[in-house]
């Protein structure tokens, strides 16, 4: 019975997850500067909120450091549970900054688990989000912690 996330490199799928964040993130900060250019200034009629943009560019570029040092961390010190730990932080690293992203694009509210249906869907995505990073911080902790040489 497979546990529905298997990773055999968890090192290499944080690096490459992390690189690729840093793209995504490096073209969204392109787009940012739109708006500043003369010719972009109609650009921010079609965004809710540019802050939101910045937050949600900022945010992946913050996690994509994150999954750096997790990496790191788990080439020199490897755990059993290191493919699960790697599952959540890409899905953390990617979908954390969702409440900011759909804030900023579409106005919906994604930090307040309440309101209309969407709202709530969108704010449900933010909370698995930082939940998965929750538990995979926990999971390192722990791991590195009962193995640490005494």
């Amino acid at each position: 019975m497979g546990s529905g996330c298997v990773i055999t490199d968890p090192v290499r799928v944080l690096i490459i997850n992390a690189t690729l964040q840093f793209l995504v993130s490096s073209l969204l900060g392109v787009l940012l500067l739109v708006p500043m250019q003369s010719w972009g200034k109609g650009f921010t009629r079609h965004v809710a909120s540019m802050a939101d943009l910045r937050g949600t560019h900022l945010d992946w570029l913050m996690l994509g450091l994150m999954q750096y040092g997790i990496a790191f961390g788990l080439h020199k010190m490897p755990l059993p549970c290191s493919g699960l730990i790697a599952c959540l932080l890409v899905f953390g690293g990617w979908m954390n900054a969702f409440p900011y992203l759909v804030r900023g694009l579409f106005g919906i509210n994604a930090f307040t688990l309440g309101g209309p249906p969407r709202q709530v869907a969108c704010a449900l995505v933010g909370l698995v989000s930082i939940s998965s990073l929750i538990v995979a911080f926990s999971l390192l902790l722990l791991g590195w912690v009962a193995n640490w040489p005494r």
